[in-house]
């Protein structure tokens, strides 16, 4: 699974929330108001495009939950989607928590069996506040959503430094949603490269002026807590938390850094409490295994629980390999507490950059590199179910950490 974080499928928050429920009610004529008409639900969960098309060709928009996007918001929405075999199989966090509510995100994800995913997103708290001026970005917003950050991080530097950068300079003359559409596009230059300031600083002044105009709301605090956070500011993130409550963050974690050369890989390490350990990471070991994973994959969930139930992989990947997670990852630091409750053997360490992996061109979840004294020799990409462990098998022969026999047979 590609890791997406916001642009795809997240672990949700372990915390309950009940949706709204709306039912009609009877009013009598003297109230002289039109009532809305209830929301139209599929007969069964959305599986592919084509039952999509079909929804929405046969559901009035007023009785769609879909109409509670922005029209560029429902379109990008609907553009992100990704069916499989099994129906709903990714989505983008982006314009659900920017443009809807928790209750309008949860009607939304009903349509595609998905509601439970709305407990944990950063949604508005109320709606938009209507703004007569004229938006001028989405054009570009959609040129950047399409460039980054896995398709190709230049691309998006590129757009950024065309279409936002000059935007930014006139913040003041932008209507409200231009202004947020800016912050949405500094944080996505921010997660391609969390240590640039430039992209952190324009997030700051973006949720300054929103601020003043009194728009701001939670995804755009909460946008900016994580892109602290990733720079390593846990501080600011920490002043930023207590001045906006909304956020419904646990404080950032604190952050022990090392005297460690900026050329050299270097890995976040969680050892109890609320802190986080800055380490080496030595890739030129005789033979060893570099996977990366997330806490927000379930793939990466469902290979480190075959790994584990594999006495033979179990003992060789907990004694010559390492999950590292993304740099970005830094801002799931409760996700990852849980992941190496879940997974003693298998522990996650978060990159301290992304660029320390200097073979990793794309960081897509679980990869399992082979290394033999630093080179890679084997890839295994992907964890379509316990089959791959014949993969993991061969890439531990082919960097001499087991042997290689024909009377080999699967572990159960």
């Amino acid at each position: 699974m590609t890791r997406q974080s916001f642009f795809g499928f997240a672990l949700a928050c372990a915390w309950a929330w009940t949706p709204l429920a709306w039912a009609a009610q009877p009013l009598p004529p003297a109230t002289a108001v039109t009532l809305a008409p209830p929301l139209r639900w599929p007969d069964k969960p959305i599986a592919s495009r084509a039952e999509l098309d079909a929804y929405r060709h046969d559901t009035p928009p007023a009785a769609s939950p879909l109409s509670a996007f922005s029209p560029a918001g429902q379109r990008r929405f609907l553009a992100g989607l990704v069916f499989g075999p099994r129906g709903l199989g990714g989505f983008s966090f982006d314009d659900l928590t920017y443009d809807l509510t928790r209750e309008h995100a949860w009607n939304v994800l009903r349509l595609f069996g998905a509601e439970h995913y709305a407990a944990g997103l950063a949604t508005r708290t109320r709606l938009r506040p209507a703004d007569a001026r004229v938006t001028t970005l989405n054009a570009a917003y959609d040129e950047l959503v399409g460039a980054s950050p896995e398709v190709s991080g230049k691309a998006a530097v590129a757009v950024y430094a065309r279409a936002f950068a000059p935007a930014q300079a006139r913040l003041r003359t932008l209507g409200d949603r231009d202004v947020e559409l800016l912050l949405r596009a500094a944080g996505r230059l921010a997660r391609i490269d969390p240590i640039q300031t430039r992209y952190l600083l324009d997030m700051q002044r973006d949720v300054a002026e929103l601020e003043r105009r009194r728009r701001l709301d939670r995804p755009h605090v909460d946008a900016l807590y994580d892109a602290l956070l990733a720079a390593h500011r846990p501080d600011q993130a920490r002043a930023l938390l207590a001045a906006h409550p909304i956020l419904d963050r646990q404080p950032p974690p604190t952050l022990h850094d090392a005297n460690i050369a900026s050329d050299s890989a270097s890995l976040w390490i969680a050892r109890g409490g609320r802190d986080l350990w800055r380490q080496p990471f030595h890739l030129d070991a005789d033979a060893q295994v570099v996977v990366l994973g997330s806490t927000g994959c379930h793939f990466s969930e469902a290979a480190a629980r075959s790994i584990g139930a594999d006495p033979l992989l179990r003992e060789l990947f907990s004694k010559h390999a390492q999950w590292v997670a993304p740099a970005h990852d830094i801002v799931a630091f409760d996700a990852l507490v849980s992941w190496n409750r879940a997974h003693p053997a298998q522990p996650l360490a978060v990159l301290h950059e992304d660029a320390g992996l200097p073979f990793v061109s794309r960081f897509a979840t679980p990869t399992f590199y082979f290394l033999r004294q630093g080179r890679v020799v084997d890839t295994v990409v992907g964890w379509p179910g316990d089959a791959q462990r014949a993969a993991l098998r061969a890439g531990l022969q082919k960097i001499g950490l087991l042997d290689a026999t024909p009377a080999f047979r699967e572990s159960p």
